[in-house]
């Protein structure tokens, strides 16, 4: 599995993250997967869905209220709807999925949330929104990466300080034992581990 690594370094196993493409899909969410066990016809419907959210199509809204689809199923490329528009940032998308039955809590593939696409791509006010709307601030992963880890990665010291505030834990590790800061410096970002490490150390 590919995850989070730097460009001529071996694969390391930190966050369901890709390190070529930046702001953008940073999320390794279906490659190499085997499809969602949902139904074909529920990916179709799911990522049609997806296809029209990103492109900000203005009957979006009213498609949705009008259809059967579960807002929480999983498309072909392993994400829920509100995971996609939460990734590109999309905060109309992201508050009318909500309102008409996307949960904030709803997983795809490796137990990836719309909390962790929106903190890996520092999309800041989505955070706030999803956290007020129940969303898990340490939904962790399946390899164990949080919220706080996503925006760590990527040194989104906006998204670091909304999570701290909304009360991340901040001393929790991955898989492979390492914590947000951890993670921050390994990727070079000086500045965001050196606020994660100065509030660890006030615990």
């Amino acid at each position: 599995m590919v995850i989070l690594h730097r460009a001529g370094q071996a694969p390391c196993l930190r966050c369901q993250l890709t390190s070529n493409v930046r702001p953008q899909h940073k999320l390794l969410l279906a490659v190499a997967m085997n499809p969602s066990s949902a139904p074909m016809t529920t990916q179709l419907a799911v990522d049609e869905l997806i296809k029209d959210l990103l492109a900000e199509a203005l009957a979006v809204p009213m498609k949705f209220q009008r259809s059967t689809l579960d807002l929480n199923a999983i498309g072909a490329l392993g994400r829920t709807p509100l995971m996609a528009v939460a990734a590109e940032g999309l905060v109309e998308a992201v508050e009318a999925l909500v309102r008409d039955g996307a949960s904030s809590t709803a997983t795809g593939e490796y137990q990836m949330t719309a909390l962790h696409e929106a903190a890996a791509n520092g999309h800041a006010r989505i955070v706030e929104f999803l956290l007020s709307r129940g969303a898990a601030v340490d939904a962790q992963s399946t390899q164990g990466v949080t919220p706080l880890m996503c925006a760590a990665a990527w040194g989104n010291s906006a998204v670091i300080s909304n999570l701290l505030e909304s009360g991340a834990d901040i001393g929790r590790v991955d898989q492979t034992g390492a914590t947000a800061a951890d993670i921050a410096r390994e990727k070079g970002h000086t500045l965001a581990a050196e606020h994660l490490e100065a509030r660890a150390a006030k615990r």
